[in-house]
């Protein structure tokens, strides 16, 4: 019956898929991932106006959150959308390598705020830099130390080309294995000044053992070229 349906749906442009095995969902890979956790501790940064946080309760409805959101703008909305869960915990601020107070890039599409300048190349009018404003940053592990967290379960990034840094100021967390399942935006295509890249991504969390496990559904460019994806690794060490 399956090979009878595949034989279908593949003349218009559509396959059956196992949604039981990693790499056909992100959202359901994180399930599998986690599915011996009943209430994962979450961060999720570059919450925007809570996305992945509606999606991550959705899943897991025990979750402890805490999203990060600097714009002002976005954290307001963020605040709306968090009012009905008690367990979501807001940071107005950004994690990076380092504690500093630093500018975020407002741009016309606010899913494409930044701490760095768009490329000067990129013909984009969503990048359009429109503002921007006086934000607090600090580092996972400073964050983790003064809240006294121990271990994460997830760690959700996208920070528009400031993922690699996000990652580097965890990098105490993640060497002794106490974050279990990262997913990151990684960057295939030159969109920010000083960005890290896919590359650089997956060379540093190689190194701190961490493998990829899972990659989204990918952006391409007019001319087919993958911009970004989502990548979602997890530690060589944990078992799901």
């Amino acid at each position: 019956m399956k090979n009878l349906i595949q034989s279908m749906l593949r003349p218009l442009g559509y396959e059956l898929h196992d949604m039981r095995k990693i790499g056909r969902n992100p959202w359901r890979d994180l399930q599998i991932l986690l599915q011996s956790v009943p209430a994962p501790v979450c961060f999720d940064v570059g919450a925007h106006r809570g996305e992945t946080l509606r999606g991550l309760l959705a899943k897991f409805p025990r979750a402890i959150i805490y999203a990060f959101e600097p714009d002002p703008e976005n954290f307001a909305e963020l605040q709306n959308v968090a009012r009905p869960f008690p367990q979501a915990s807001l940071q107005a601020m950004a994690l990076g390598d380092c504690q500093q107070q630093a500018k975020l890039q407002k741009t016309k599409f606010s899913m494409c705020n930044s701490l760095l300048a768009a490329n000067q190349n990129l013909n984009s009018t969503a990048h359009q830099k429109i503002g921007e404003v006086d934000i607090t940053v600090t580092t996972l592990d400073l964050f983790c130390q003064e809240k006294k967290i121990e271990s994460l379960d997830l760690l959700k990034t996208d920070c528009q080309g400031f993922d690699l840094r996000v990652l580097r100021g965890a990098e105490k967390m993640l060497s002794a294995g106490r974050i279990k399942v990262i997913q990151s935006e990684s960057l295939f295509a030159p969109e920010y000044d000083g960005q890290g890249w896919s590359f650089e991504i997956l060379h540093f969390l190689s190194d701190l053992n961490y493998a990829p496990v899972s990659f989204g559904e990918p952006m391409r460019n007019e001319r087919h070229e993958v911009i970004w994806s989502d990548v979602i690794f997890k530690h060589r060490n944990f078992k799901p």
